[in-house]
């Protein structure tokens, strides 16, 4: 496997990007992956790897109580600004998605938008989850992916791109891993996204070494129609939705 770096490096670096991104902010993933756990004012949902806060915030503007969560100092403080530009409150909390420091059972909602690739530990993560998620409590994620055949093609180019990407999973590995995690109820959607190269590349420049190296592997590969067509770039995205069944359910 490629090395790869801390992510505390890459989006230290690129925060303030991230706050201002309009996919991020307002991406149709968005939407759709936080109106489908239904959230209730007053619920308590946990955004994990929040990055500048953009899931955190739309969770908070529908009267949740949110926690956020981050492993870079740099992106939680854009997520507490974004925060005080809306006048909304938000607890933000330093910790890694495999080891997050709250209660069992203590979230009705959990979240995680954008981020699984970069975790460590996907599997550890949706353990983490299902503790402290209450029982008929939902998890929303959102992450790129590629088929089961591509995906390894994927995560060599995104690691070339930014060298904190650990590993996209294919969707019949997230199935997998959620119902080893005892989660329940489980739907998977797969979209497609076409972009311009640049835009698939940023915030990182073509001008930059790593932004270089990832358009080198793109000319000088032959690329599944998987992930790019007519000189566009296919971002592949999955949304999973999964829920921690009551004990009587799992009776």
């Amino acid at each position: 496997m490629d090395t790869v770096e801390d992510p505390r490096k890459f989006f230290a670096q690129h925060h303030h990007a991230y706050k201002v991104s309009p996919s991020h902010a307002r991406g149709q993933d968005l939407a759709t992956l936080v109106d489908r756990l239904s959230p209730k004012p007053g619920q308590r949902a946990l955004d994990v790897a929040t990055g500048a806060g953009h899931t955190a915030i739309y969770l908070a503007e529908r009267g949740m109580q949110v926690t956020a969560t981050d492993i870079t100092p740099e992106m939680l403080e854009e997520a507490r600004n974004l925060a005080k530009e809306r006048g909304l409150t938000l607890k933000t909390v330093e910790a890694p998605a495999e080891a997050l420091p709250f209660a069992d059972g203590h979230f009705d909602r959990v979240t995680s938008r954008r981020a699984p690739h970069h975790f460590r530990d996907i599997v550890q993560f949706l353990h983490e989850a299902w503790r402290i998620l209450a029982q008929d409590g939902w998890l929303g994620i959102s992450d790129m992916t590629g088929s089961q055949t591509a995906v390894g093609w994927l995560n060599h180019l995104e690691r070339l791109r930014d060298p904190s990407h650990h590993r996209a999973l294919s969707p019949d590995e997230w199935y997998q891993a959620l119902v080893d995690a005892n989660f329940e109820a489980i739907t998977l959607q797969v979209s497609e996204e076409p972009m311009d190269v640049l835009e698939w590349l940023a915030p990182v420049s073509d001008k930059t070494p790593a932004g270089q190296a990832a358009l080198q592997f793109l000319d000088a590969n032959e690329t599944s129609r998987e992930f790019l067509r007519n000189q566009r770039f296919i971002k592949r995205r999955i949304l999973i939705w999964a829920k921690k069944p009551s004990d009587s359910e799992r009776m």
